[in-house]
C-alpha cells in the first residue's frame, strides 16, 4: 500500500495494488474507488484533501524509522 499526496492539486491518493485502474466510482463527489477489470478495490484518490480530512494526521514514511508529516515536519 503507498499513500501520495499531491500538494498543488490537494489530491490525496492510497494506492492499494500496484495495477493500473479498469474504471472508478464516484462515492462522493470528489472522492474516487478506483477498480481493477476483476473487480478489485485498487486505490482510493480524495480531491480538495485538505478540505475534507485533516492533513496533518498524515505520516508520510517507512516504519518504524522517521517519519514526516504532509507538511514536513519530523515526529
Amino acid at each position: 500500500m503507498n499513500i501520495a499526496y499531491f500538494g498543488e492539486q490537494d489530491t490525496l491518493y492510497i494506492e492499494l495494488l500496484p495495477e493500473t485502474a479498469d474504471h472508478s466510482w464516484e462515492a462522493h463527489p470528489g472522492v474516487n474507488i478506483n477498480i481493477a477489470a476483476d473487480g478489485r478495490v485498487v486505490g482510493i484518490e480524495i480531491e480538495h484533501a485538505a478540505d475534507r480530512i485533516d492533513m496533518s494526521m498524515l505520516r508520510v514514511g517507512n516504519f518504524p524509522g522517521i517519519v514526516h508529516t504532509a507538511k514536513g515536519s519530523t515526529h
